[in-house]
């Protein structure tokens, strides 16, 4: 058996630089080598839950409804925080008027659902208001963020509110007591006219009173 031999004074220092490299290379090693994921981390698209026939009402201060989500189907993903829904309807409430009633095939609503995104074809309704006026509005691809009331797409948007029909490319509307409806491009508008009861009756060649003489 043979052992080695005991360094002297003068190898002392080559053998304490050997050491301090070999622990700086062990420390690099750590530092460059993939860590190891904690079991608390979420991995990138991981659904955490889903819900059947969602109902969600977002209330005010006063407790009033903002606005209403409903889905058939809610498929919530822990990564960012997002929704994807199946057969979305939004509700949005106005403070003096009918709601606006937002339907969409599918959809995607961010953390806290501060903003929908609602793909494919969207119809968008609205009741008659106080002067009578009914809208009716037929797009794609809806971005919405409802505690604005605002609502814009860049496709193209049939809008019919009676005895007005309007289309173009893109639109930006502010939905609420105040609306106003942008469209973007290729504007075209159509106002029917409808004849009042008088013209209607003197078309119909309405007879003069007799004059009766004295």
């Amino acid at each position: 058996m043979t052992l080695s031999a005991m360094p002297s004074k003068r190898d002392l220092p080559v053998y304490a630089l050997l050491i301090v490299a070999a622990l700086g290379s062990g420390w690099l090693a750590e530092q460059l080598s993939p860590k190891e994921q904690s079991a608390s981390r979420k991995e990138p698209g991981q659904i955490d839950y889903y819900s059947l026939n969602l109902l969600r009402t977002i209330t005010d201060e006063s407790g009033r409804p903002k606005h209403l989500l409903y889905a058939e189907k809610l498929t919530h993903f822990q990564d960012d925080d997002h929704s994807e829904l199946d057969r979305p309807v939004l509700t949005i409430y106005s403070e003096d008027g009918p709601p606006w009633v937002i339907h969409g095939e599918r959809g995607t609503a961010s953390s806290k659902g501060k903003e929908v995104f609602l793909q494919g074809p969207v119809l968008v309704l609205r009741d008659a208001d106080r002067n009578g006026r009914t809208i009716r509005a037929e797009t794609s691809n809806v971005k919405i963020r409802p505690d604005d009331h605002y609502g814009e797409t860049e496709d193209f948007v049939q809008i019919s509110s009676p005895p007005d029909d309007l289309s173009g490319v893109g639109m930006q509307v502010h939905f609420g007591e105040a609306l106003k409806v942008t469209i973007l491009s290729a504007v075209r508008r159509k106002h029917d006219v409808q004849p009042s009861r008088a013209r209607r009756e003197g078309s119909h060649g309405a007879k003069p009173k007799s004059v009766r003489n004295r």
